[in-house]
């Protein structure tokens, strides 16, 4: 199996299949059958493999998995990221993340020049809730919200994960998005369900609002903006959503672009 060396020494897993340009995914190839969402991962990994390899470098990464949450920074995720991308042997590539891996996409396009493209979707590019994000996961983080839930995957483990997200968002609340967004020049997509809401208690994230009413400015800015009608936040990254989304723009946008110059 191989691996990288994340920045606490842990081994990272990824996969890499298919030739030509090189497209890391935030989506884990090895997820636990019993962990949240579970068979969704696992279709969207499928979905990836079948739908993109005949022209594209898939990466898969198992991330951030058991790495210390106190740790979790975005400058400690922006190396593990780019520890992958050497490991796979990538000088440069695209990156896709969805929700959590939408946010550390932004922050890895503002910390390294080897990226080609940049999908962060699921997460609003503008106007990002990185306080209410805060809030939700370290609201997630107590063991009652978990049975609340219903969560049936190991308690601890969730608990940790939650901790981990939260100790990156912390890093993130005096972040200004629309200052980042100046310095961005590659090609970059978004898209979300029109009615992705993550609801946690009192807060409420209005994903699919937020990039609704910001898509003049983004669109302005040079982002390629979708809305998926109907969609919810899980709705948005099933592999039969995703998958052309992301062959066509990659095939257009990012390697259209790099052949024309």
């Amino acid at each position: 199996m191989p691996t990288a060396r994340a920045h606490n020494g842990d081994d990272i897993y990824f996969e890499v299949h298919g030739e030509g340009p090189a497209l890391v995914c935030y989506a884990d190839p090895n997820l636990p059958v019993d962990a949240p969402a579970a068979d969704l991962m696992r279709r969207l990994c499928t979905g990836l493999r079948e739908g993109l390899t005949d022209r594209h470098r898939i990466v898969l990464l198992s991330y951030p998995g058991a790495h210390p949450f106190q740790t979790m920074t975005p400058e400690n995720v922006t190396s593990d990221l780019l520890a992958v991308a050497d490991a796979a042997g990538l000088d440069d590539f695209t990156w896709w993340g969805y929700s959590w891996g939408g946010v550390i996409g932004l922050q890895l396009a503002l910390r390294t020049d080897r990226l080609t493209g940049l999908a962060m979707t699921g997460f609003p590019p503008l106007d990002g809730p990185y306080h209410e994000m805060l809030q939700i996961t370290l609201g997630s983080a107590q063991p009652s919200h978990l049975d609340d839930l219903g969560i049936s995957v190991e308690k601890t483990t969730m608990i940790e994960k939650m901790r981990q997200s939260a100790i990156y968002y912390e890093a993130l609340q005096d972040f200004d998005d629309r200052d980042a967004n100046k310095q961005l020049k590659l090609p970059r997509l978004c898209f979300a369900g029109t009615d992705d809401v993550i609801v946690a208690g009192d807060v409420v994230v209005r994903i699919g609002g937020i990039v609704t009413d910001t898509r003049p400015e983004l669109e302005d800015l040079g982002w390629e903006v979708h809305l998926l009608d109907g969609l919810d936040h899980l709705g948005g990254v099933e592999p039969d959503v995703v998958v052309p989304l992301l062959r066509d723009w990659m095939d257009r946008a990012v390697v259209g672009e790099r052949t024309a110059s």
